[in-house]
């Protein structure tokens, strides 16, 4: 899907006239990028909603005993600094 397309040239009314002209109808690819033409394209990607520490970063389980759960970071640093750097796997989105 196309959403916003820039259109050079001409007046504001001119503008309008063209744009208002294409309404309703087929635009084909080849009549507004020429061949081999340079363009930006802004995307988003799909959500893929909240996930824990171990399919968000590939931590490694616990073993099975050692926690009150298993897929879980076993440390999340140290007493000081007293806060939890940046590079430490956490779950989110």
């Amino acid at each position: 899907h196309i959403k916003e397309i820039q259109v050079n040239g001409g007046t504001t009314a001119q503008k309008v006239d063209f744009v208002t002209g294409l309404f309703e109808k087929e635009v084909k690819v080849a009549d507004v990028f020429a061949q081999d033409e340079m363009i930006d394209v802004i995307g988003v990607t799909k959500g893929k909603g909240f996930h824990g520490v171990v399919s968000r970063w590939g931590v490694t389980r616990l073993v099975r005993k050692s926690h009150r759960g298993l897929r879980k970071v076993a440390c999340i640093g140290s007493w000081h600094p007293a806060r939890v750097q940046f590079q430490v796997p956490r779950s989110g989105q």
